[in-house]
């Protein structure tokens, strides 16, 4: 479709082509959204923007999930767009994950005209007041926001119009996380000053400000490296902040330099190196492996790098218990033991942790010796079954990975064995793992399938879905297909919610799903009559599970059904259930 023709100068743009052009100007290829009567002139001006492409998805959620998982593989900006009432309300749950697991998004949202939102006028997708006597709020629902943003702004006036996009962008890129933009839709073709598309090109938006405070910043490194030195069996517990401020390789160097044992969150897996001699395994407090626990027990210091204090990332805030010298790290505080310091940043204490390290300093570690197996860490044996069992599962997965795999895991069962894994190098992880809202993976897998696209890597894509997330996102399967998505698909077939039956009812109804359906069969329904890109299998043994992993085809989806014990959990789940029981 040809460009739509805009008025325009030199040093002016239609709003809505500004705010495409500014979007294109960050790496962004690829926006997720619904068509609605209040976003359609806004998006005529996308096809005027070279390189960004419209990702129509099958409803709001499924596009805020999707632009969820762009930024989360990009490293960039997810954005979703939707349309006044009913399309930003539908998409709330899916930037409400974002928000709680610091995920960059921008939510546009076309609204209803600026002299409708004056006249109070009861328009069409919007909630009256009490009383139809008072004039309509057309500001209710971005009065809903403020909890899950981190800045939200409304254009009101056409000249303020590029200061409020930016702005937004800025926001949203330094907090991590998503931010609201309320565009009136008879504002869209507005002129606005376009100078600042050449005056703050794209990539300044992604440059760290300069350090507010480095001599206190040098004093907290050198006091860290300082308990390092003095230590006699330090350990390096990787955490999710470290990822989403952009401090992985920094960490990683740092491990790499100083070989101290390593040791990755619920949230940070993939953070480090897992093929590094120096790497350990997973720890969660006391829902760990016991033989963790024993090793972060035996250590004198525990520096915890990038932490996320919460229930599900803190083995129910076990994580710290029984250890006398903590040191933690963040973007909002510093602590070093008893020292509490909210005045410094990690992203630019660890920098200078690295420059001022002595690594002579660093008291030796034997790594040739550990008492622990990092591959395989006392999983326990597979449960009688006739299907294939979870640990059936584990290992024919830890076998079928490669380096630089993109492995995506819905909220479910086996999300709970994926911390014992050892991943080749390179490889990414995605999950939800503290929002944990079910079907977000398999739109996410559209939405980081679209950035490895944008990104141009060639990364095999891999997505775990229970049966019972699956139905509630299933949709995006069109998509996958439509956009050229390649996944291959491990669907768990387990007759329902094993997670909520592990916790309560298991024979209760409330834990089954609609049944019988014929998963195979569905790339066919969605689009790929003719199995030409697509295909599918049904495994009831690990012997049949191998093989399919083993006989996947390049270029394709590849969907696999694995039919599992409707009772089968990994251990890590079972430890994690009884400790929150007792907490309650």
């Amino acid at each position: 479709m040809s460009p739509v023709a805009f008025s325009s100068s030199d040093d002016q743009l239609p709003l809505g082509e500004y705010l495409f052009r500014r979007i294109r100007s960050l790496g962004i290829g690829s926006i997720f959204g619904v068509p609605g009567d209040f976003n359609l002139g806004l998006l005529e001006h996308l096809y005027s923007v070279q390189g960004l492409k419209w990702v129509g998805c099958c409803n709001e959620l499924n596009s805020a999930y999707s632009a969820d998982g762009y930024a989360r593989m990009s490293g960039k900006l997810g954005v979703v767009v939707t349309t006044f009432g009913v399309g930003e309300l539908s998409a709330i749950n899916g930037i409400s994950g974002a928000f709680a697991e610091y995920v960059p998004v921008l939510h546009i949202v076309g609204t209803t005209p600026t002299i409708f939102k004056a006249d109070g006028r009861f328009t069409h997708h919007l909630v009256t007041d009490k009383s139809v006597l008072h004039a309509a709020d057309h500001y209710s629902y971005e009065n809903m926001v403020g909890a899950v943003s981190c800045c939200a702004e409304t254009i009101t006036h056409a000249d303020e119009a590029y200061q409020k996009i930016d702005h937004v962008l800025s926001e949203i890129l330094y907090h991590k996380r998503p931010g609201y933009l309320f565009v009136p839709i008879d504002l869209a073709d507005s002129l606005v000053d376009s100078t600042s598309l050449l005056t703050t090109p794209g990539e300044m938006f992604y440059e760290r400000p300069i350090d507010p405070n480095p001599s206190q910043t040098l004093k907290i490194a050198t006091l860290i490296l300082d308990k390092i030195y003095h230590s006699s069996n330090p350990c390096i517990l990787a955490d999710v902040f470290t990822d989403r401020f952009d401090m992985t390789e920094t960490v990683r160097e740092f491990v790499k330099s100083t070989q101290i044992p390593n040791f990755a969150s619920m949230m940070g897996k993939g953070i480090l190196d897992e093929t590094e001699n120096s790497y350990v395994g997973s720890y969660n407090g006391n829902e760990s492996n016991q033989a963790i626990i024993d090793w972060i027990d035996s250590s004198d210091l525990l520096i915890h790098i990038g932490d996320y204090d919460n229930e599900i990332n803190s083995g129910h805030d076990s994580i710290h218990s029984g250890l006398n010298e903590i040191i933690t790290l963040n973007h909002e505080r510093i602590r070093v033991c008893s020292e509490i310091f909210t005045d410094v940043n990690f992203v630019y204490v660890l920098p200078a942790m690295l420059a001022l390290l002595e690594k002579a300093k660093i008291p030796e570690t034997i790594t040739d010796n550990w008492p622990i197996d990092k591959i395989l860490m006392n999983h326990p044996t597979p449960v009688p079954t006739p299907h294939v069992s979870q640990t059936d599962l584990f290992y024919s997965l830890q076998e079928f990975l490669r380096p630089n795999d993109v492995l995506v895991c819905d909220t479910g069962s086996f999300m709970f064995a994926i911390p014992d894994l050892v991943f080749p190098q390179g490889v990414k992880y995605i999950g939800q793992q503290f929002y944990l809202s079910i079907g977000y993976a398999l739109p996410a897998t559209l939405g980081v399938g679209k950035a490895l696209q944008d990104m141009g890597f060639e990364s095999r894509l891999i997505l775990v879905e229970g049966d019972g997330a699956a139905q509630m996102t299933i949709q995006e399967f069109g998509n996958y297909i439509q956009e050229g998505i390649s996944p291959t698909v491990l669907l768990l077939n387990n007759s329902g919610y094993t997670v909520e039956r592990i916790i309560k009812g298991p024979e209760r109804t409330y834990n089954d799903i609609v049944p019988h359906w014929q998963w195979c069969d569905l790339f066919r329904v969605f689009g790929d009559y003719t199995e030409t890109k697509s295909s599918s299998v049904k495994v009831k043994s690990q012997k049949d599970l191998s093989l399919a992993l083993n006989s996947i085809q390049s270029g394709k989806i590849n969907m696999v059904e694995v039919i599992m014990d409707k009772m089968d959990c990994p251990w890590r789940f079972i430890k994690m259930t009884a400790n929150s029981k007792s907490k309650v």
